[in-house]
């Protein structure tokens, strides 16, 4: 059964901004490969992380909406924990149809914020 994710993650901010699209371009290649499909890839830019994580002090944040077969789920969380590039990530199962329709940006730069 396919169904729809939300994922939140931060990447290692350090080097160029092309560096950075790598990365991310890196972080999406997994779902593809998994049978997925991104929806929508929105970056959210640099921002200073609450406290450090691996010696790091800032990252770079990238909200991504995708379908994915729910049997590949764990195997997504795992190909993201082995990526060193990968400073922290968050995915969330937004098939649930009881929960409100909702502009994701508006939220998550929210979440952010707060952090």
């Amino acid at each position: 059964m396919t169904r729809t994710y939300e994922a939140l993650i931060i990447v290692s901010a350090a080097g160029t901004d092309a560096d950075v699209a790598r990365v991310v371009a890196q972080v999406e290649e997994p779902i593809k490969k998994l049978g997925g499909t991104i929806a929508n890839s929105k970056g959210l830019g640099r921002r200073r992380l609450a406290y450090r994580i691996a010696k790091q002090q800032e990252g770079y944040y990238q909200l991504l909406e995708f379908r994915l077969p729910a049997a590949q789920v764990d195997e997504l969380k795992r190909l993201l924990r082995l990526n060193e590039t990968v400073v922290r990530f968050l995915i969330l199962n937004r098939s649930d149809h009881h929960l409100p329709p909702r502009e994701p940006s508006v939220r998550v730069e929210a979440k952010v914020a707060a952090a």
